[in-house]
């Protein structure tokens, strides 16, 4: 079990929240990622070249989405320990994992429906933004906004418990489930958003 306390958690799922300030064409979120796992890499008893050499490692090319970045720096600090060979596989495979699981999960499904369902909203109210147009859209954002949080929160807690089988949570039935409702929803609502614009223009 890991020892990383919940303090030191939570002060890097603060931390990931700057995650894409640093995204660039070269490395992408590699020095991101580097700026998020520094508070640590840095506490280590290491010489300040060894030090140095670290934090080098860590920026170098690394793909991700800032939701599930949380994993990326749970497992990478589960394996700090690991030799360079083993650390540069593990940094390939979530590379190349996360970025999609995010890309496909947040901006395929999740923001869709949020941004589908307060356009209907928008619409019904016959682009008059009342009262409960306000609400709705507002909690709608607060709620994803605790989405993001707690994804990121839990990607680094899981990370550090379990390492890479913590993406396994990713090939369950209930996510499977989970995102096959929301591509559902995503298409029922935009298929409603066509039909509340031919009302409104037309009636």
């Amino acid at each position: 079990m890991s020892k990383t306390g919940s303090r030191t958690i939570l002060l890097l799922t603060f931390r990931t929240y700057f995650i894409r300030l640093f995204y660039n064409y070269n490395n992408l979120f590699g020095e991101g990622l580097c700026y998020c796992l520094s508070p640590l890499l840095t506490k280590s008893p290491a010489s300040s070249i060894a030090k140095e050499d670290v934090i080098k490692k860590h920026m170098k090319f690394f793909n991700t989405s800032e939701y599930m970045s949380g994993f990326a720096l749970g497992i990478i600090l589960k394996n700090k320990d690991a030799g360079e060979d083993k650390m540069e596989s593990i940094k390939n495979v979530l590379s190349s994992v996360l970025g999609s699981i995010g890309d496909r999960l947040i901006y395929k499904l999740i923001v869709p429906v949020i941004v589908l369902s307060s356009l209907n909203i928008f619409v019904f109210a016959r682009f008059r933004p009342d009262l409960f147009t306000v609400i709705f859209i507002l909690s709608i954002i607060a709620i994803f906004n605790i989405f993001g949080f707690f994804i990121r929160y839990y990607g680094i807690s899981s990370g550090l418990e379990n390492g890479m089988e913590s993406l396994k949570v990713f090939q369950t039935p209930v996510y499977k489930r989970l995102t096959s409702i929301l591509k559902t929803f995503r298409n029922i609502l935009a298929v409603i958003l066509i039909i509340n614009l031919i009302i409104v223009v037309f009636f």
